[in-house]
C-alpha cells in the first residue's frame, strides 16, 4: 500500500459525496477501570443529523491520516499462509454479515479483554463502500468519465478516549447566586483516536483481504497488544526503526565521521529510486536490499564497502532484508535534516547538504555553509568577513 492508495480513500470521506456510501454505525461505551460495556448504540449513517455525520466522518478519516509505517501501517495476518488466520476470517465475516452489530460486538469484547486504556473510552465501528472511477479516456462530450467504477467495501473500527468535564463554579442570573456546576455528560474525543483499523487494505484499485490497515495515535509507537491480540498481525519495522538501522549500517561501513556531501549523495540515490518508481507507475513500494545498498554507497563516494554484508546482517539479522525506500530518506520536497551539537542546531533540506562543510581553523571547528546571497538576521543583512 502506497501513500496515494491511502489518499485515494481518505479524500472520499466528506459529506454529500455520491461516491461514498456509509451504512451501519455502532458505538460502544466502555467503563475502562472495570472493563465493562455500559452502553451501545446502533444507527444508520444517513439517518443521523448533519452535525453528527460530520463528527463521525472526521473521526474515521483520521484513521487514514499520517505517515506510512509511522502512524498508518499496512499489516499482514500472522501465520496466514493457507488463509487460516481466525481474525482474518472474523473480519471477512463482519464485512459480509447481515448482522453487523453482533459481529462488531465480538471484536469489541476482544479489544476490552486484551487492551488497557487509561480512561473510559468509546469503540465505534463503521461499514461502507467507496466507488472509484477507472482510468478511461473521456469522450469529446465528456460523457463516460464515471461509466466504470471499482467498488471497495470496507469497515473500520476506532477507539476514542472519553474526557470527563471538570466541576466549575457558575453564576445563576435568575436567583443571583453562585453554584457548583456538576456536568452530567462526558465528552467523546473524536479528534484523537487511540487506535483504529480498516479492513480490508486497498492497493492499486483493488482490495487486499490478506492485509489490514492499522492506525496508531503515537508516531512510531504502535500498540503491540492491539496488533498481536486483537488484529493478530505481524509488525516488521516502523519507519523510524528502518531509518535508524539504515544509517547505522552506513556508519559501520563509512565510519562515524563522514562528509555532508556523501550523505547528500546517498539520499539523492535513494530518492532517484523513488522518483523512477513513480514515473513508471509501479504499484510496488520500492525497496533497498543489500546489493542495492552496496551500489548506493559506492556511487556516493564510499569506496571501501567490504564490511557492508557483515554490518547489514548484524543490524537486520539477515542478508535478505529490504528497507522500504520511503522510510530511509527525508522527503526532498518537505522534511529537513537537522545538524546540531551543544552550541548550534540548524535545519537544512537534503539537497543543500552539499553546500555544508565542517572546517578547522586555528584549532577551532567551524561550520561552513555556502550561500548564494546575503543572509538576514531579524531584518539585518549579515556583514561578510574574509577568511
Amino acid at each position: 500500500m502506497r501513500k496515494k492508495d491511502v489518499s485515494s480513500i481518505r479524500k472520499e470521506f466528506k459529506l454529500d459525496n455520491t461516491k461514498l456510501k456509509l451504512g451501519d454505525v455502532v458505538s460502544i461505551y466502555v467503563k475502562g477501570d472495570i472493563k465493562q460495556i455500559i452502553g451501545t448504540e446502533k444507527e444508520f449513517f444517513e439517518r443521523m443529523d448533519t452535525e453528527k455525520q460530520e463528527l463521525y466522518l472526521k473521526n474515521f478519516k483520521k484513521l487514514l491520516t499520517g505517515q506510512l509505517d509511522s502512524k498508518v501501517f499496512e499489516l499482514e495476518f500472522s501465520d496466514n499462509k493457507l488463509g487460516q488466520n481466525p481474525t482474518q476470517k472474523a473480519l471477512l465475516d463482519t464485512l459480509q454479515s447481515s448482522d453487523f452489530m453482533e459481529q462488531v460486538q465480538a471484536i469489541a469484547h476482544k479489544i476490552i479483554s486484551n487492551c488497557d486504556y487509561q480512561t473510559d473510552y468509546m469503540i465505534s465501528f463503521l461499514r461502507g463502500e467507496v466507488y472509484i472511477p477507472t482510468k478511461i479516456e473521456p469522450r469529446s462530450d465528456e460523457s463516460g468519465i464515471d461509466d466504470e467504477v471499482f467498488s471497495f467495501r470496507f469497515f473500520m473500527g476506532c477507539i476514542n478516549p472519553v474526557t470527563i468535564p471538570k466541576t466549575a463554579l457558575k453564576f445563576d442570573f435568575e436567583v443571583r447566586t453562585f453554584k457548583a456546576d456538576i456536568p452530567m455528560d462526558v465528552i467523546i474525543n473524536l479528534t484523537a483516536p487511540l487506535d483504529g483499523f480498516m479492513f480490508p487494505s486497498w492497493q492499486d484499485n483493488s482490495a487486499d483481504v490478506n492485509s489490514v490497515v492499522y492506525y496508531s495515535n503515537k508516531a512510531n509507537t504502535p500498540n503491540l497488544e492491539f496488533l498481536t491480540k486483537v488484529l493478530e498481525c505481524d509488525l516488521h519495522s516502523t519507519a523510524q526503526t528502518e531509518k535508524e538501522q539504515f544509517l547505522e549500517i552506513v556508519q559501520e561501513v563509512a565510519g562515524k565521521e563522514i562528509e555532508p556531501e556523501k550523505i547528500a549523495n546517498i539520499y539523492e540515490s535513494v530518492n532517484y529510486i523513488l522518483t523512477r518508481n513513480e514515473e513508471e507507475e509501479n504499484s510496488e513500494i520500492p525497496c533497498v536490499g543489500l546489493k542495492d545498498m552496496e551500489k548506493i554507497l559506492q556511487s556516493s563516494g564510499v569506496e571501501n564497502t567490504q564490511g557492508l554484508e557483515t554490518a547489514f546482517m548484524k543490524i537486520t539479522g539477515t542478508d535478505k532484508y529490504e528497507f522500504k525506500a520511503p522510510n530511509i530518506v527525508p522527503s526532498f520536497t518537505g522534511k529537513s535534516i537537522k545538524i546540531e551539537n551543544n552550541t548550534v542546531s540548524i535545519s537544512v533540506s537534503p539537497q543543500d547538504l552539499k553546500n555544508i562543510k565542517q572546517v578547522k581553523k586555528d584549532g577551532r571547528r567551524y561550520l561552513l555553509i555556502e550561500i548564494d546571497e546575503t543572509a538576514n538576521l531579524e531584518g539585518f543583512e549579515l556583514s561578510t568577513e574574509t577568511i
